[in-house]
């Protein structure tokens, strides 16, 4: 039975890189636990705040450096992988756009390490950290678009291989560091597991050397660019918002109430991250698929009633189960000094359950390319977000910070469902 089932995946591309790609979920989550509770024994919330503040910025610096072009590397690969002249005039825009990109951002954050520092860690001194972003970056953005091109050649099953190696080294390097340097050693590692990372990313995309070598200052294209700059208005106006706004609600916890207490609340998003894993990975791997292929409204209809009936009873199940278990959840992923999180459990599930009724709707945005849809509304998100935990936060306590996602996201889907409801309700052709 076990061998057939073997054959059966070997033969079939799209359930071997499906189980492949539920394998990197699970090993996601085993090392990201692993990570967890080493912070928590050695570094302690204070410490799982500071790293939290450091994974926010070091997003941001990525989405800058690379102008926002992930997405549209993987588009635009995509499209022009069978046109060698076509390919290379996208490439040769895409490299030099990054240059000039990624040139930007290393001035800015070596000049202005300290003032960056202040805004991340507050008093404590990181500045040398900050410094070698500056100069790793180039690495991150070489990693950034090499992983892009490989989506767009569909070499998912390469992609997931680094994923998996990114993920083992995380927990590796994270370890040795923590033991080595403590909190010091912890950020570094951050840092430093993008740069190493590009190693296996070359070695993944070594037979595509004499293609990746075709871009040159003659081939830059001024349509093409202009094509690019839709991809980074979209990503830098919206997609980098969400770091900063956690930036600045993480530091308006630390200056409010601590820092312990912003390690609760952190500790919090993080346990929200792993049970959410599952659920987003199967919007990603099903639900957007559907929605792109959907002609008719009510095929877009069809596929989202078909979620709300088929995966969100379980979904809701599995909220109810991590809500009976929060105190066995929160010590065996941090430590009894976490405890006090188990308070914020209420209000961010509550929120989340907000969050995946409009996101299967959402990802209609994505399949239509409804461009100020998605803009506009993430932008009312992240405000939301800040203006609510900034409101809350002061009235009562760090709950508030919880009490104002549940708020926000509730009215998120509220405008989520409007924009759809003539389909979902009264359109029946």
């Amino acid at each position: 039975m076990l061998k057939r089932f073997k054959t059966v995946i070997q033969q079939s591309p799209l359930l071997k890189v499906t189980s492949f790609n539920s394998f990197s979920v699970i090993i996601k989550m085993i090392t990201g636990l692993g990570v967890s509770k080493l912070t928590a024994v050695f570094l302690g919330p204070q410490g799982l705040a500071f790293i939290g503040n450091m994974r926010d910025a070091l997003e941001l610096f990525h989405k800058f450096s690379s102008a926002g072009l992930a997405n549209a590397a993987v588009k635009y690969s995509a499209e022009n992988k069978s046109n060698s002249k076509a390919f290379s005039s996208f490439l040769s825009t895409l490299v030099w756009s990054g240059i000039l990109a990624c040139t930007l951002v290393m001035a800015i954050i070596f000049f202005f390490s300290e003032f960056i520092n202040a805004f991340i860690f507050g008093s404590r001194d990181f500045v040398f950290i900050i410094r070698v972003i500056a100069f790793v970056l180039p690495l991150h953005v070489m990693n950034i678009y090499l992983m892009s091109i490989l989506k767009g050649f569909s070499e998912f099953s390469k992609v997931i291989k680094i994923n998996i190696a990114s993920h083992l080294l995380n927990f590796l390097l994270f370890a040795i560091l923590v033991f080595a340097l403590d909190l010091k050693g912890a950020i570094l590692s951050v840092v430093l597991v993008p740069s190493v990372m590009l190693v296996f990313t070359l070695h993944h995309v070594r037979v595509y050397f004499g293609r990746l070598n075709s871009f040159s200052l003659r081939e830059f294209s001024s349509p093409m660019l202009k094509n690019l700059g839709q991809f980074a208005f979209m990503t830098l106006i919206s997609s980098a918002s969400f770091p900063l706004v956690f930036l600045g609600i993480r530091n308006f916890i630390i200056n409010n109430l601590g820092e312990v207490e912003a390690g609760f609340w952190e500790s919090m998003m993080r346990i929200s991250n792993y049970y959410l894993l599952f659920v987003l990975s199967l919007l990603n791997l099903y639900i957007l698929p559907k929605l792109a292929e959907a002609q008719t409204k009510k095929g877009f209809r069809d596929i989202i009633f078909s979620f709300y009936k088929q995966i969100l009873p379980l979904f809701v199940l599995g909220l109810i189960v991590v809500y009976l278990l929060r105190d066995w959840i929160v010590l065996l992923i941090f430590s009894e000094e976490f405890l006090p999180a188990a308070d914020l459990f209420l209000w961010q599930m509550l929120g989340d359950f907000f969050r995946v009724l409009a996101l299967v709707m959402v990802y209609q945005f994505h399949a239509k390319k409804m461009m100020w849809h998605y803009i506009l509304t993430d932008l009312f998100l992240a405000l939301g977000l800040y203006v609510s935990a900034v409101y809350f936060i002061p009235e009562v306590g760090l709950e508030g910070v919880v009490i104002g996602h549940a708020l926000t996201y509730l009215i998120y889907f509220v405008i989520i469902l409007s924009i759809f409801s003539k389909t979902l309700f009264f359109h029946r052709a």
